[in-house]
């Protein structure tokens, strides 16, 4: 007999003449997150490949040339790219329990909650979020949770939607999306390109993602429940924005970006290529030979990015007359200049005033048990876009090598002899944040 389930057509039932099956059976058992983030601890240090467009990537480009518009406004209204083969189910009862445990957490922190009610009222009063009417159309509630990052100098809080949550189906959102090409270049090229100008720049987009619109159909596919307090009834809300946590998203917002270079009215071509070639992601890492043309190209890039409803601000370079220009330039746009002289620049920290770039070093207490997958988080924390440090960081992955030689389990005690090494080497590495000047 056959049955269809959620895993596919099943057979069950007796069959003649076969032999009974065995008492045992094997099973395996991948952990893909463990294995792609230490897959990503080496790809950092191998040499860029010429890649070519897969069927789904090829077929991501053509769809956002197909159907994505301008709003009168000049912001991109985006759809998101779905496959046709992955079917949804309820996710809201899902949703909901997550927001019962959220409310739970928020309730043993004052201040964390009076952060998250600011940060989803602020969804709501630019009109990022709105109340979900009774619709047709087929939906998905994303569970959401809060990350904090107090080195941030505008959101310390940010709201993390999760569209790989799984509904009746099995199926998430994020499995019935395309994802889509990498659209921007590597680290590596952008922070070595950076470093040849002679005046150099840096800055980000305010809100990248949520200046891009998603297209009336599909907002619904952005849900969510929520309320300011436990002892009000919960409401559906959605996401008229790009969200951050949805599969598809920082393609959707990056292919905008690009198209508002590509699309504008603005004659420079120079503004036009750094925006197509020196932003990784929100961040803009570019510079030019000379003062003047570094006023130019700043002015060019803004009003290039307003023309999509890109806003570009915490500008910082190195030529003191473009900090003085940018400080009396807008009084309307937060964050419009960065303060202090140090300056986050893709997981580096560059000095601008002495024109450097040096290492930011965040070894805190050493795990209380060294196990395979705490020496992993552990080791992973210094981060070498560069290879600047290679001299140090290869002993880390050496001794993991090891590590994996010797059939450890993720949650089992490392040998003692690479534990004694790593943690000696480890207060080592601390003295990396006094290792300035090197490019």
């Amino acid at each position: 007999m056959t049955q269809r389930t959620v895993f596919g057509w099943t057979l069950f039932g007796s069959v003649d003449g076969i032999e009974s099956a065995p008492s045992h059976l094997q099973s395996m058992h991948c952990n893909v997150h463990l294995d792609r983030a230490l897959t990503r601890l080496w790809e950092l240090e191998e040499a860029p490949q010429k890649t070519h467009l897969t069927c789904e990537e090829r077929h991501c480009e053509e769809f956002f040339e197909a159907t994505h518009r301008r709003a009168p406004d000049g912001r991109f209204i985006v759809e998101l790219p779905l496959k046709s083969d992955v079917p949804l189910g309820d996710s809201r009862n899902n949703a909901v329990r997550n927001l019962l445990r959220i409310e739970r957490r928020l309730a043993r922190d004052e201040d964390l909650r009076q952060r998250y009610n600011e940060f989803m009222q602020e969804l709501i009063e630019m009109k990022h979020m709105e109340l979900a009417p009774e619709s047709s159309n087929q939906t998905f509630y994303m569970p959401h949770h809060p990350v904090v990052k107090e080195s941030s100098l505008t959101t310390k809080l940010r709201v993390v939607f999760n569209a790989s949550a799984k509904s009746a189906t099995g199926n998430s959102l994020n499995d019935a999306l395309f994802v889509g090409f990498q659209l921007q270049q590597d680290l590596f090229s952008i922070l070595t390109r950076f470093r040849t100008h002679r005046y150099a720049v840096t800055a980000d987009i305010a809100k990248m993602y949520r200046q891009v619109c998603v297209s009336p159909k599909h907002v619904d596919l952005q849900r969510i429940v929520w309320r300011r307090d436990p002892s009000l009834p919960m409401q559906d809300y959605r996401m008229l924005r790009v969200t951050y946590g949805v599969a598809a998203a920082s393609h959707l917002a990056v292919k905008s970006l690009q198209q508002t270079a590509k699309c504008s009215s603005n004659v420079s071509e120079k503004a036009a290529s750094v925006i197509l070639n020196d932003f990784y992601m929100d961040d803009l890492l570019t510079g030019t030979a000379s003062k003047a043309e570094l006023l130019l190209l700043q002015r060019n890039i803004s009003g290039i990015l307003q023309q999509g409803g890109f806003e570009v601000r915490k500008w910082a370079s190195n030529c003191a007359e473009f900090s003085e220009y940018i400080s009396n330039a807008s009084k309307t746009i937060s964050h419009y200049l960065v303060e202090g002289k140090d300056v986050h620049a893709l997981g580096l920290m560059w000095n601008t005033e002495d024109d450097f770039l040096t290492f930011t070093v965040n070894m805190t207490k050493p795990p209380a048990a060294l196990t395979k997958r705490t020496f992993l988080s552990d080791a992973s924390t210094l981060f070498d876009p560069l290879g600047l440090l290679s001299q140090a960081t290869i002993r880390s992955k050496m001794w993991f090598q090891e590590i994996w030689r010797h059939n450890v389990g993720w949650d089992d005690l490392i040998p003692d002899s690479i534990a004694t090494k790593w943690l000696e080497h480890r207060s080592e590495l601390k003295l990396l944040s006094n290792f300035a000047g090197l490019v």
